[in-house]
Formats: C-alpha cells, structure tokens, sequence
C-alpha cells in the first residue's frame, strides 16, 4: 500500500500563466518633428507594451487619455499593462472606464475577469466571462478561464463542463486536458484524470508533469507498473522532483 500523502502529490495549474487578450489597433509612422497626437500615444504605448515596457506604456497611454478621455481603447490598453505589473485592482478599475465607455468591449470583460480571478474575487470573474461568452461563444480561452474560477468556487459540475467545452472548441487544448485532469485527480476519479493525462501526452509528448501526475493517478489505482514507467518518463524528460518519487514508489523492497 502506497502512502497517500505521497501518492496524493500532483502539479495543479498555478504554472500556466494567466490567459488575456490583446486587442491589437493598427500603428502609423509619426514625425519626430511634430506634436505628439492621441493616436501617436497610442502607438508608443503599444510599442512600450510589447517590449514589455509597463511602465513607459502606462505613462503613453496617461498621455493619451489626457488628449481624448472619452475613448475607450486607452484604458483597456493601460489596463492591460496594469495587468502585466500584477497591479490587478488599477487593472479593473481601467477595464471597467473602457466598459462604460464601450458596453461592448468584449475584451475589456475577459481580461477584467482575469484580473478579479488573481485577486480571487470568482464571482465577479465568472460574470465577466458570462458576459464575454455571450458576445463570443467561440472562445476556447474564456471557457477554459470560467472552468478555473468555478473550480475555486467549488461548483466542479460547472467547471468539469466548462472544460469540455473548451475543448469542444479547441480539440488541441492540452492544458484544458490538463487541468481536468487535475480536477478529476482531485474528485478521486482517477480513470477519469487518467483519460484526460492521456489526451495531454498524445498532444504534447513532451510536457512532462503529465507525465507525472498520471504516474500519481496510476498508483492511485494500483497499476504501480504503469506508474513507475510514467514517473521514469517524466525522468527522462527533464522532471527535477521525479527520481525522489522513484525511489520512494518503485524501489524494490
């Protein structure tokens, strides 16, 4: 018998970086000569952003809202470097002024409920998505974030059918895969998780903490071979924890 607290060790989502969209506008050369205009604001603050510059973009676009305050892009767009500086609550804030400005800015609402997800506010993040889904109901992203938010609200149905639904949308979606998975794992439905490890393996061969955590699964279902070859795997592709557990798990007695 293997022990639980052992064999209860998997690799739960924190490691995939949070998903937003970008809302790319068109960039136009500008004279150095002449007097910067909005929408030369616009354009440093997006190249500021790219080079993952927050900072500089943040000050473009405060410059661009000082010239055209009823417009909504330059708060998305300061919202969204707001965001990369982890500064969630100006985030929101940024993102609501382009709401009230653009009641359809979709964008605006899926980044928003990213931004309450982080600062684990679910509810207000699942609405947001809500919101998003119903102006974009072909976004794999916007299911695959609302499945994360329902989960930390614990209404795993909800999230369990969210994931389905992104993949539904995206057949290639292995962190979706991943993360039901990990859902299931934690639901104690391992031949479940072990379904969906499987899809992650067969997408990306190479991610290795798949890999691990359907080892985990397997001795949860005492298949110890099956368990062992996948922790060896994991090994091989590069896992730094996995030779612990393979000498914990599968040495002989």
């Amino acid at each position: 018998m293997f022990q639980s607290s052992i064999i209860n060790k998997i690799r739960y989502r924190e490691q995939f970086s949070r998903i937003f969209l970008v809302l790319f506008i068109s960039v136009f050369p500008t004279c150095v000569y002449a007097q910067k205009s909005y929408q030369d604001y616009i354009n440093q603050g997006n190249k500021s952003d790219s080079l993952k510059d927050y900072k500089g973009a943040i000050s473009a676009f405060d410059r661009a809202i000082k010239l055209n305050p009823g417009e909504a892009d330059p708060y998305y767009f300061r919202g969204n470097a707001e965001f990369d500086l982890f500064k969630y609550k100006p985030a929101i804030e940024d993102y609501t002024r382009a709401i009230n400005i653009n009641n359809n800015y979709s964008e605006a609402y899926f980044n928003r409920g990213n931004a309450h997800y982080e600062l684990k506010e679910y509810d207000e993040g699942i609405a947001d998505f809500n919101k998003f889904i119903s102006m974009k109901p072909a976004i794999p992203e916007a299911y695959y974030d609302r499945a994360a938010a329902e989960a930390k609200n614990k209404d795993f149905n909800a999230a369990i059918d969210d994931y389905k639904q992104a993949l539904i949308a995206n057949p290639n979606y292995y962190q979706a895969y991943y993360d039901l998975g990990n859902l299931y794992f934690k639901l104690k439905m391992f031949k479940e998780a072990v379904e969906d490890y499987n899809q992650v393996v067969k997408i990306k061969p190479e991610y290795y903490q798949a890999w691990f955590n359907r080892a985990m699964t397997e001795f949860n279902l005492d298949d110890a071979n099956a368990g062992c070859a996948d922790l060896n795997k994991a090994k091989e592709l590069g896992d730094p924890d996995a030779d612990a557990f393979i000498t914990e798990l599968c040495s002989e007695p």
